[in-house]
């Protein structure tokens, strides 16, 4: 009796485990589906003629020309499901995408419920603030802070209020843009996101003359590509991929014609060296 329950409990474990790896659906339909943010450049955005772009969005693409490859197939087709900074995750956690192509942080809370690829950069949580308005942010003791809602950031926020006991008030936005816009109209004083994202966003939206970015750095921000958790077929795939990159060099590259002049420092540059998977 005791061996028939034991049986019975292992074919009923089996077929869940195998409808937790996607890629056997990926090989079948021959087609991933790759979830994109809108506004997140220069890291994952849709452009003037509405296509998924930035160097996420750049990168898994080129991992999924690999992966076919890997695969003994000509490509593998590409279907892009544009998500926000909320939808992101419960996209991925109910199917409706594999991978994640964006500005994502790992970190211990996310692989819960997510699994991560090897680091594709490293950012940190920065401040913009018009100029001469204050030398740090811990002059703030009252005003109002903003950020995106949905991301880490919102969270490094927070506890910089706390720590510091700031009497400030916090305001969400729904992407990067509409944060600065308020931030340059006078309706913020602080807006905080990922340094190389406000770098890029202030340039793109012609605002370097009345918004900087301060020297202070808030988190360490290692991003990666993003799955569902249990998809270690997948990620595997995904490592293989990127790692394949990295050791070709083309990774600099491809950083240099998405990130414009970004001012890639020596310790940033080292994590491709450190990450990238040995064969």
């Amino acid at each position: 009796m005791i061996r028939k329950l034991m049986m019975a409990l292992v074919a009923a474990l089996i077929p869940a485990a195998v409808a937790a790896d996607v890629l056997d659906d990926i090989k079948t339909s021959g087609t991933i589906r790759l979830g994109v943010r809108a506004a997140a450049p220069p890291f994952s955005f849709t452009d003037d003629k509405g296509r998924p772009a930035g160097l996420a969005v750049r990168l898994c693409t080129e991992v999924v020309q690999l992966m076919a490859r890997n695969m003994g197939r000509d490509r593998l087709g590409i279907e892009f499901v544009i998500v926000n900074a909320r939808q992101r995750f419960p996209a991925l956690v109910e199917g409706r995408t594999h991978l994640h192509c964006g500005p994502t942080s790992a970190t211990l809370m996310r692989r819960e419920s997510l699994d991560f690829s090897i680091l594709y950069f490293v950012d940190g949580a920065g401040a913009a603030v018009r100029p001469g308005a204050f030398e740090t942010v811990f002059d703030t003791r009252a005003g109002r802070f903003g950020y995106v809602s949905g991301t880490t950031t919102g969270a490094v926020v927070q506890d910089l209020i706390e720590r510091n006991l700031l009497k400030v008030e916090t305001v969400e936005f729904e992407n990067h843009p509409a944060g600065l816009m308020a931030l340059d109209a006078g309706k913020l004083d602080v807006y905080f996101g990922d340094q190389a994202i406000l770098l890029f966003q202030i340039d793109k939206q012609g605002l370097a003359s009345r918004i900087s970015v301060m020297e202070e750095i808030f988190s360490f921000e290692p991003y990666a590509l993003t799955m569902k958790r249990g998809e270690s077929r997948l990620r595997l795939e995904v490592d293989r991929a990127l790692s394949t990159i990295y050791d070709s060099g083309k990774i600099y590259s491809m950083i240099t014609d998405e990130l414009g002049d970004y001012p890639l420092p020596p310790e940033a540059r080292a994590v491709y060296q450190i990450v990238g998977l040995p064969k």
